[in-house]
């Protein structure tokens, strides 16, 4: 089948913005005017949690406003492009599919534990009237374009949508939810008036790279942690300690305590002095330390202060002297590696209690597990500070919605040159959109391809802020290679100031390399004359609105679609290929690496293997399989790795290597497939899925932990080297060998002995099966 490049299929498809209610979209209580398909098969699995999908309808609920959803119409047919999880998360809870999460709500706790038809009558109408916007695509003739054109169309389309976005680090909400929290401003004030100060906190906690915004989110989880037993914080980190922190700081500046605040930051300036003479000590004894020493001793002194310990007690020389020795003989249990690893945290803090119980008249047994008393009082306590913290009509402050207006790429700029235009309010972020991105960005534009709105908040001073839609605008003004005013009132120029377009694999390979001077001039004006889609929000008719919170929540893209993931290839591959990876997978269920997957990440192993295979066809090599693979040790730690995922792409990506990789997908299952299900037993089905998974797992090592890609990639790596056949006849010999490697694992010293004992396992198979045994002292 010809099929007509993408680029010229874009011009037989006409795109609407629209506002439709959750009513209409989801046609409740209506008649049935469309079908809603939210799971098209380049769609991934629905994969949001309640608690997220919890955050989406409190959204609704305070601000009616979250990120459109692309659909592509097609007769009573609606698709959904992009949004599939938005929509999912609407659908089940108007049908009342869970109730609201505690840890989802940012504002309307009072309505945790509630469900759809719980709500009462003014809120369930909120929801259902609530305007969604909607990017509509439709062809502008059925006729003008085939099935499979319309498909590539809306892969492409789905591709663009939920690559071309930056979702926030973390650091960067930190920034926005904080940024009006007193205690907060206060501790930053007090960093700005002693530099010396912020850089030993962030020498005590190791934060080397000296983010703020990380560093401050530490100092409120270390606040708070001793009202906290470490199970607990363990299960629940940052949910727990924003909540236990918003307490604090509720109880502290909205109950008429402020005078406490400099208090709370002379108690913290206190503890960090303490740990400095410490850390001191322990380097001229010789010890090493890092900042898991020094956290978990500011929890053990915050708890001795809530039990109200005297100082002198823990502040004595030889106090400190023999915390010295104690931590210099323990630094086994605050190792770095692995340190999120529930074990290793509960197990450096009760190195921590132990010492200071010793030593103090002091128990920390509760501070390390919850008992049924802290479960009684943390339960009255968040009540009382909800009843307290909620406002009644709280949930019914609801900003003005807009319907969205248009303005020129040319008339957008001409505004922003002419001043009172910020693009980095203090809640922004910095640009962080790179070219490859930004390129995609300017060639949808060039295509006619809708970008979200842009979302801008006008002052009653006449100023405009930009909510969302930074990046975007940096990108045009960085290509276009004009000006804009900083936060500081300074014009400056984008970081990609008149970059160059990287398009080399795009629809539009003709304009990599060029520069907007470079462009054509219908290609120029086409840009600057692309409309772009605006919502202003006005101070005046919104006292109660915050932009940060807007900004917060627009940019929340929990679990957003990364590039390089199965996810990402299932969207636009080739269907062939995508069909043919799942079709083994679905044949070989046990070769999985998560057993309940929502992400897709057990054909993304059938893929990474199968490209393994595809570029080392032929007799194992180790030179070119270290090619493609990266194997070695980190710490302790053995591993292996692909080196660069972007080559899998690549390949996808290009249907002049289709033939050639399917082949290889078929040699992968023929060979490397069937070694394994050899070893372990399967046999046609006779097997069970649960014996053939434990068999693999006692393979290759594998305990209570969830299985990691390095297994497999080191299982294909020593089978590569022993055929089929040899298997066939000499199992036990191999399974001895192979069970023997990942067993030792952890105690070959470097990447070299790694890869000799592989070696040595494919020469064995040159002297038959006796030679495997007789090797032993090779694998220790």
């Amino acid at each position: 089948m010809e099929v007509r490049p993408i680029s010229d299929l874009f011009k037989n498809i006409i795109i609407h913005n629209k506002l439709r209610s959750v009513r209409n979209v989801f046609q409740v209580n209506t008649d049935q005017f469309h079908i809603l398909n939210y799971k098209p098969s380049y769609q991934r699995k629905y994969v949001w949690t309640d608690v997220k999908a919890t955050y989406l309808i409190e959204t609704i609920l305070v601000h009616g406003e979250i990120p459109p959803i692309v659909i592509y119409i097609k007769g009573k047919n609606w698709e959904v492009i992009d949004g599939r999880q938005r929509c999912e998360s609407i659908e089940r809870y108007i049908k009342n599919g869970f109730s609201l999460k505690p840890h989802g709500l940012d504002k309307l706790w009072n309505l945790a534990g509630k469900k759809f038809s719980q709500l009462d009558e003014k809120l369930q109408e909120r929801i259902l009237s609530a305007s969604l916007r909607l990017i509509q695509i439709t062809a502008a003739s059925e006729a003008a374009i085939s099935n499979y054109e319309e498909e590539i169309i809306k892969r492409e389309i789905f591709k663009r949508y939920n690559l071309g976005i930056s979702p926030l680090k973390k650091e960067e909400v930190f920034k926005a939810q904080y940024i009006q929290d007193e205690i907060n401003i206060y501790f930053k004030t007090q960093f700005e008036k002693y530099p010396e100060l912020y850089n030993e906190v962030a020498a005590l906690f190791d934060h080397r790279s000296k983010k703020r915004e990380t560093i401050m989110q530490h100092i409120r989880q270390m606040l708070v942690l001793q009202h906290i037993p470490i199970n607990k914080f363990i299960h629940d980190r940052e949910d727990v300690v924003n909540m236990y922190y918003d307490y604090l700081s509720f109880n502290t500046v909205n109950k008429g305590n402020k005078s406490q605040i400099p208090l709370i930051f002379g108690q913290f300036r206190e503890k960090c002095n303490y740990l400095t003479t410490i850390k001191t000590r322990l380097h001229e004894l010789g010890y090493q330390t890092n900042g898991l020493v020094h956290e978990c001793l500011f929890w053990a002194l915050s708890v001795c202060e809530k039990e109200n310990i005297n100082p002198a007690e823990f502040n004595s020389p030889s106090f400190k002297e023999r915390l010295v020795q104690h931590i210099g003989k323990q630094t086994q249990n605050y190792h770095t590696e692995r340190n999120n690893h529930t074990q290793r945290i509960m197990k450096r803090y009760s190195t921590a209690a132990a010492f200071f119980t010793s030593q103090l008249d002091i128990s920390f047994v509760r501070y390390l597990k919850s008992d049924e008393t802290f479960v009684v009082e943390h339960k009255e306590k968040m009540q009382k500070y909800l009843e307290e913290r909620f406002t009644p009509g709280k949930e019914q402050e609801h900003f003005s919605k807009m319907d969205p207006t248009s303005s020129s790429v040319s008339d957008m700029l001409d505004r922003i040159k002419r001043g009172k235009f910020k693009l980095k309010p203090p809640y922004q972020r910095n640009e962080v959109m790179n070219i490859s991105k930004a390129s995609s960005l300017i060639e949808s534009m060039l295509l006619g391809v809708k970008i979200h709105p842009l979302y801008i908040y006008l002052r009653t001073d006449g100023t405009a802020e930009v909510i969302d839609g930074q990046q975007r605008l940096l990108t045009i003004i960085g290509f276009l290679g004009e000006k804009y005013a900083d936060e500081h009132g300074k014009m400056v120029r984008s970081k990609k100031d008149r970059f160059s377009l990287n398009l080399r694999t795009s629809l539009t390979p003709h304009l990599h390399g060029k520069k907007f001077s470079q462009l054509s001039p219908e290609d120029q004006s086409r840009l600057t004359n692309y409309d772009l889609e605006v919502i202003e929000i006005k101070e005046e008719n919104n006292k109660h609105f915050l932009p940060e919170e807007l900004f917060k929540r627009i940019n929340h893209k929990p679990m957003p679609i990364k590039e390089h993931t199965f996810e990402f290839w299932n969207a636009y591959v080739d269907h062939d290929i995508v069909d043919a990876i799942k079709d083994i997978y679905e044949r070989n269920t046990w070769l999985y690496l998560r057993k309940d997957d929502k992400r897709m990440l057990n054909e993304e192993l059938i893929t990474s293997l199968g490209y393994l295979h595809y570029v080392n066809l032929g007799d194992a090599n180790m030179k070119n399989i270290k090619d493609v693979l990266d194997i070695g040790k980190r710490g302790s730690a053995a591993i292996a790795k692909l080196k660069n995922k972007a080559n899998i792409t690549q390949l996808l990506e290009s249907r002049a290597f289709k033939a050639e990789f399917l082949l290889s997908l078929n040699c992968f299952e023929a060979e490397f497939v069937e070694k394994v299900r050899l070893l372990i037993g399967k046999s046609n089905g006779k097997s069970s899925e649960v014996f053939s998974a434990r068999r693999l797992d006692e393979i290759i090592h594998q305990t209570k932990s969830a299985r990691i890609s390095m297994n497999f990639y080191l299982l294909w790596v020593i089978l590569k080297g022993i055929p089929v056949d040899y298997i066939r006849e000499s199992k036990t010999a191999v399974l001895y060998r192979i069970t023997k490697i990942f067993s030792a694992l952890r105690s070959y010293d470097s990447a070299e002995k790694i890869e000799k004992v592989i070696k040595e396992t494919w020469s064995s198979v040159q002297s038959g099966p006796n030679a495997t045994q007789n090797s032993q002292s090779l694998l220790v």
